[in-house]
């Protein structure tokens, strides 16, 4: 539930929101947090993505091997 509190800051750019002078209170801040979260978003996708891929990488050989010992097994 914290994190739904920061999805409008990770929807869309900073740079297509509204200007600061516009933000109200917010002002920089709220254009600097933008930034901010949006960055951490992107670079949290891409280690998701690497940590997902280097799983199945590793869950893949551990398949081969054990198929590879099953075959040697039978050949023997």
């Amino acid at each position: 539930m914290f994190m739904l509190s920061f999805v409008p800051s990770l929807l869309a750019c900073p740079g297509c929101k509204e200007p600061s002078s516009v933000n109200g209170a917010s002002g920089v801040g709220g254009t600097s947090a933008g930034f901010s979260w949006s960055v951490i978003f992107m670079i949290g996708t891409v280690a998701f993505l690497v940590v997902g891929l280097i799983f199945m990488i590793v869950r893949a050989c551990k398949q081969l091997e054990a198929q590879q010992t099953i075959a040697s097994i039978r050949s023997h």
